[in-house]
């Protein structure tokens, strides 16, 4: 090759080298931003994982994301209680609907300030002035208007949720036509009504209420609660057995002794005594006895039957008193008259199922060689069926039948895995519930309100009360965000902006921040965390895809420079081998 050509190929090399050289840069600065923006990836994803969220917390322990409707929208959530969201002045954040509905019944300013709506007479009146709300509405003719004021009464304002949609048409009927009823000074210093529908009980608390309700402690007729039965003795016990149904069957037999009786003559036929540890009681005592009663002691029910098919007597007996005991516990009520252990309709179902597996109990009666009534007593105390003695006597024990419809009825509620069982002719190898004290019971609650426009309307008193009392937020694009946003709800409510105002136990609210919240509680936000892995995920595959390409271009481009850098050595030589030719010709 001559000089000039080597030369070319030469400055072709180089400059080829040089480009190879400047690739080789920018595939460098490329997997710098790649570990850039894997930094990057991971450090999002691992602030993602200090991310939360703001959960409510129910009674019986479900959660929901918290947001505005489900503290402001009246149900068993949040017990038929306003959960009031306000700003640091005490201001109370409300729908726009609500609002207007305030403003347009008089009770605030459109600034939000209280327009001076003062208790007068049990009625709230707006400064003094006496308007028929009625006809007010009735004469506007397309309901409320923008310059329609209201006179600042309860009424008005449940009136005027009803025309802004925040309340349906129904409920606003049912609140006014409870009247008087219908107004309660909740939240501002009154009555605090109890609305929990059931409250669970441990094995003992559970035996102490069922022993010592009354229709009178439960009863009030104030609040819409439980109404006492027509011709019952309000002081009567809720859950009596009723035992005084055995009257068709038969008789209390009387003379006899603490020890039994042989003597036909006082323990005839039809007869039958019902003993607590041993000892008779008296017709008075049966009559009132309840299912707490029964599983505080040893009761048993020795009877005489003399008929042909006494057993089948007997086994029908059986079933009768079982369902004395089931009604009392509430199986067979209707859904709008749950009462006792029926709560819901998972309750309703397991008390039914109990009632059934329970008087299996007495497929088989067990013949005993006695035909006194003490030793038939000690002999059915022990076992969970129907004991045949000596001379027509039968016995069953009523302690162990309760305890085997309540085993029966938590084994169908919570499944055989729960270590329950039953043993028909062995009360010691059976394991009930009832001997179980960290069992609780989940039980209907008497007490409480339980009438729907009073669950209402008591919901609405108290949000009236509070506005009234503290005014609104005027800031229309704050209640556009807050009462629809829930992310951004739950963020001003966690950086302080703002705070939840709640019933307390002296029937007042008070403002605090979420953490006081017996309902709110702040946890890991795990769909976000998902979300942000998945992401994560995602861009980190992107990333390493884009790495290991760039590296498949850097080797490449590596090996074409060390192939050029061969090739430039080798022209190199050739350019210095000629030039010395070309001095060796001429010095010679």
């Amino acid at each position: 090759m001559g000089l000039a050509a080597s030369q070319a190929r030469f400055l072709a090399i180089t400059a080829r080298k040089m480009n190879c050289e400047f690739q080789s840069m920018q595939i460098a600065q490329d997997k710098l931003s790649v570990t850039r923006d894997m930094e990057r990836a991971a450090r999002n994803y691992q602030n993602s994982l200090n991310k939360t969220m703001l959960i409510w917390d129910t009674e019986d322990d479900n959660v929901y994301d918290l947001s505005f409707g489900l503290m402001m929208t009246p149900s068993v959530l949040n017990e038929y209680n306003p959960y009031l969201v306000t700003d640091v002045n005490g201001r109370i954040l409300l729908t726009d609907g609500m609002f207007k509905a305030a403003v347009s019944a008089g009770i605030i300013n459109p600034d939000g300030t209280p327009t001076g709506v003062k208790l007068s007479g049990g009625k709230f009146v707006y400064d003094g002035a006496d308007i028929d709300i009625d006809k007010t509405l009735d004469e506007s003719g397309s309901g409320i208007g923008d310059t329609w004021i209201g006179d600042g009464s309860r009424n008005a304002f449940i009136k005027a949720l009803g025309f802004y949609n925040q309340i349906d048409a129904s409920s606003v009927d049912a609140i006014i036509q409870l009247g008087q009823d219908g107004y309660t000074k909740s939240g501002i210093g009154g009555k605090i009504y109890e609305k929990t529908a059931s409250n669970a009980y441990n094995t003992y608390a559970f035996t102490s209420y069922m022993q010592n309700i009354t229709y009178q402690s439960a009863y009030d007729n104030s609040n819409g609660a439980f109404v006492i039965p027509s011709g019952v003795d309000p002081n009567d016990k809720i859950y009596s057995i009723k035992l005084t149904d055995l009257t068709s069957l038969g008789t209390i037999a009387e003379g006899t002794e603490k020890k039994g009786s042989s003597d036909k003559s006082k323990f005839t036929d039809g007869k039958f005594v019902i003993l607590k540890n041993g000892k008779v009681q008296t017709e008075d005592v049966v009559k009132s006895l309840t299912v707490g009663d029964l599983l505080t002691g040893k009761y048993d029910i020795i009877f005489r039957n003399a008929a042909k098919n006494n057993n089948k007597d007997m086994q029908e007996l059986y079933a009768s008193v079982l369902s004395s005991i089931a009604t009392a516990l509430g199986q067979g009520v209707s859904a709008s008259e749950y009462k006792g252990l029926n709560v819901d309709t998972e309750s309703d179902q397991a008390l039914d199922m109990a009632l059934e597996f329970t008087k299996e109990n007495a497929n088989k009666v067990s013949e005993k060689n006695s035909g006194n009534v003490y030793d038939l007593y000690k002999q059915a105390d022990e076992q969970n069926n129907i004991i045949k003695g000596k001379d027509d006597l039968f016995g069953f024990s009523l302690t162990n039948m309760v305890k085997s419809y309540l085993t029966n009825f938590a084994i169908c509620l919570d499944g055989y895995d729960a270590g329950y069982f039953i043993e028909r002719e062995s009360e010691k190898k059976s394991k009930y519930v009832t001997n179980d004290p960290t069992y609780y019971f989940l039980l209907r609650n008497d007490a409480a309100m339980v009438d729907r426009a009073m669950l209402n309307s008591d919901f609405y008193n108290m949000l009236y009360n509070q506005i009234a009392t503290n005014g609104a937020v005027s800031d229309k694009n704050k209640r556009d965000l807050y009462t629809t946003d829930m992310d951004s709800l739950q963020n001003a409510l966690k950086n302080g902006q703002l705070f939840i105002s709640s019933l307390h136990n002296d029937g007042y609210f008070y403002q605090g921040p979420y953490t006081l919240s017996s309902h709110v509680t702040e946890v890991p936000d795990e769909s976000a965390i998902a979300q942000a892995e998945l992401e994560y995920n995602v861009e980190k595959s992107r990333l390493n895809t884009k790495e290991e390409s760039l590296e498949v271009q850097m080797k490449n481009l590596d090996m074409e420079i060390s192939a050029l850098t061969t090739e430039l050595d080798s022209v190199k030589g050739m350019i210095s081998k000629n030039v010395e030719k070309v001095f060796t010709m001429f010095s010679t």
